[in-house]
């Protein structure tokens, strides 16, 4: 407690003050320039533990370095499958007369 106090006195003295906390949008924003100026460090580590037989990284890599999929960008809504459904009802009972006919 005393440790707090006094670190939040020698942050005022330099002049930092205590930090007020960041909002959701501003975290993401503070982590991505984070980011962006550590990538090179953060890449050339990852590459050596790979060299050195890091199974974690060695996996992790082969799945970056896989081509992205293209999936749809919306799944099918509930009318197109109630429609395809029926469609497919419709097609087997068309068959079953046909078959039905035939057997006659």
């Amino acid at each position: 407690m005393a440790e707090d106090k006094k670190l939040d006195e020698v942050k005022e003295a330099v002049g930092e003050g205590k930090g007020r906390r960041l909002r959701p949008s501003e975290c993401r924003s503070h982590m991505r320039r984070t980011l962006a100026s550590e990538f090179q460090g953060i890449v050339d580590g990852f590459v050596e533990a790979a060299k050195k037989g890091s199974c974690p990284h060695v996996k992790l890599a082969t799945e970056l370095l896989k081509p992205i999929r293209k999936n749809p960008s919306r799944k099918q809504g509930s009318f197109t499958k109630i429609l395809q459904e029926l469609d497919r009802q419709k097609r087997e009972k068309a068959r079953l007369q046909a078959e039905e006919g035939g057997a006659k």
